[in-house]
């Protein structure tokens, strides 16, 4: 007779923190089904899973829940797996077990390392492979799931959803100019089909990244909680380690406005937004920057009703105010509401749902809605390390202070990516994560270049800069030349009906290098790479001028810009 297969188990174990504030660690299986219970629970307990019984080369994909067990809780929900789907052929790798409130993932954590990297992310994973390739010994400690903020939660996945739904306005609302017309009606959306089709392309990214790092021998991957327990040691879910280096890419966290009548009930997060399959029917989105902009659009585009509002009286501070002006005056004539500088927001909760109250332009305004969208920015994923214990300081809002070289006031340890609140995209954390890596092998660390940023924002039409503002450019000392172009000066733009678009750029009056460039328009953040290598390149306007360019093209702006101000024309 077939022996029945065991399955795992929920059961209490005590815990024993320094505060009372736990965050859980309990996770999921990739590709099961799962359902919420409620569970009560007595002071100083936690439920935990037990994976003694798991089938052997299972894996447990983890995932930090975003709940947490108080002093005095009655109930927690937790997540109970229900069948297996996930397995894998990978050697000397263990399940999570979730035991005396400390996971572990590996069998054998190493109780010491040449370069402890914490955070997964692209940070991370470039400052683990760096240092790896310089021949130290790397571990790398994260929380799980694997794959960090671009690829689970921010780039990759809201550039998925945005192209369904740049789509769907094109047909909507851009056909008939183009003489064509839907003879069927509307656009049905079908967003389990968004929604899955995304979360597959996320899927094999995240396995890419992982495989990268487990196929590297110099790199031990360790699935758990870090926290430093001095200036050289740390724990991993309660096993000690000890480093020579470190380099902390933990990452940043979600931040949540605190507005007068606003319930935790009606806010929604960008990481909501990119798993919701129903659409609420009207939102506010507070803040512009790119997660307000794309996602406000997005759920515009996607048949929401969305007002977006910013404190800050202009967008982009610093930035060109013609060009920001008119991208912003693009986004609303797409029918999408943008108010800046308000004041006095408030939340009125009556019996049909929230009310956002606010005062713009002198006027009193009201806004109902059934979700509010937080887009106010991220602080640092640090409250867990004891970055005191180490002698690792921070500044304001918990940005971890960093020297030219990335060393932090513990020369031993380094950090990367957007804990430094340097600039959070990600080319910058890839760039500083590699040079970190690369500067805890040295005996003496060298300053980290700083070569040009481009930066977008995904919306339609697309915003993208690099190199230096006008005002920026000023500050550093240079005497400058500026030029702006609109895209109505545009002839493919003009034929493809997409003017809306403007073009700015800065050079050095005196040796007339290309010091920046910033614009709006189709396709920006493809676009702003042909000048971006000028800048980096140290080319002058009369380099630039030289180059050819193919006719009719977006890219030949730069040219036009270019001759107006060599006067080559």
């Amino acid at each position: 007779m077939e022996t029945q297969k065991k399955r795992p188990f929920i059961k209490k174990t005590p815990l024993s923190f320094d505060r009372w504030e736990i965050w859980t660690t309990l996770r999921r299986i990739l590709g099961i089904q799962i359902e919420t219970v409620k569970i009560p629970l007595q002071e100083n307990e936690i439920l935990s899973l037990s994976g003694e019984d798991l089938p052997e080369n299972s894996r447990i994909i983890t995932r930090k829940a975003d709940r947490m067990l108080t002093k005095g809780s009655k109930s927690f929900k937790i997540i109970r797996m229900k069948a297996f789907a996930k397995r894998f052929n990978k050697t000397n790798k263990s399940c999570n077990i979730l035991k005396n409130g400390k996971m572990t993932r590996h069998k054998n954590i190493p109780e010491n390392t040449d370069v402890l990297v914490i955070g997964g992310g692209s940070a991370g994973r470039y400052a683990a492979k760096a240092a790896a390739r310089k021949g130290a010994r790397v571990t790398l400690v994260d929380p799980g799931p694997f794959g960090g903020l671009c690829i689970l939660k921010g780039c990759m996945p809201s550039k998925a959803l945005l192209r369904s739904a740049h789509v769907r306005h094109l047909i909507v609302s851009e056909l008939p100019e183009l003489g064509l017309r839907l003879s069927g009606g509307q656009v049905d959306l079908d967003m389990n089909y968004i929604v899955d089709a995304k979360d597959r392309m996320i899927k094999e990214f995240a396995d890419d990244a992982l495989q990268g790092i487990l196929n590297n021998p110099s790199i031990t991957l360790v699935e758990g909680l870090f926290r430093f327990t001095g200036p050289h040691e740390g724990s991993i879910s309660g096993a000690p380690i000890s480093f020579r280096k470190a380099i902390i890419a933990s990452g940043t966290r979600i931040r949540l406005p605190h507005i007068k009548g606003l319930e935790a009930k009606d806010i929604m997060t960008s990481d909501d937004i990119l798993e919701t399959r129903i659409l609420p029917k009207k939102v506010v989105v507070i803040g512009t920057g790119p997660v307000g902009l794309e996602l406000g659009q997005y759920l515009h585009n996607m048949g929401s009703d969305v007002t977006i509002l910013n404190i800050n009286p202009e967008w982009g501070h610093g930035l060109d105010r013609t060009i920001s002006d008119a991208y912003l005056d693009a986004l609303r004539a797409r029918g999408l509401p943008i108010h800046m500088g308000i004041t006095n927001e408030w939340v009125e909760n009556t019996p049909l749902g929230p009310i956002m109250h606010y005062i713009h332009n002198g006027k009193e305004h009201s806004c109902p809605f059934d979700r509010l969208l937080s887009a106010i920015g991220r602080t640092p994923d640090t409250h867990i390390l004891d970055l005191p214990a180490a002698g690792v300081e921070t500044a304001e809002k918990g940005i971890i202070k960093v020297l030219s070289t990335l060393q932090t006031t513990n020369p031993d340890i380094y950090a990367a990516g957007d804990v430094t609140g340097i600039l959070p995209v990600l080319n910058v954390a890839t760039f500083h994560g590699e040079m970190a890596g690369e500067n805890a092998t040295r005996e003496q660390p060298l300053p980290v270049p700083e070569p040009p940023v481009p930066i977008a924002i995904f919306t339609d039409p697309e915003y993208a800069r690099s190199g230096l503002s006008e005002n920026e450019a000023l500050h550093k000392g240079y005497s400058v030349i500026t030029g702006k172009i609109p895209f109505t000066d545009l002839g493919k733009a003009i034929v493809y009906r997409r003017t809306d678009g403007w073009l700015k750029i800065v050079a050095d009056e005196k040796d007339r290098k290309i010091l920046g460039a910033e614009m709006f328009g189709p396709g920006a953040s493809d676009l702003i790479h042909v000048i971006h290598v000028a800048i980096a390149l140290g080319a002058t306007l009369d380099d630039y001028q030289r180059i050819l360019h193919i006719h009719p093209t977006f890219a030949e702006i730069f040219k036009y810009l270019v001759d107006d101000l060599t006067d080559a024309i």
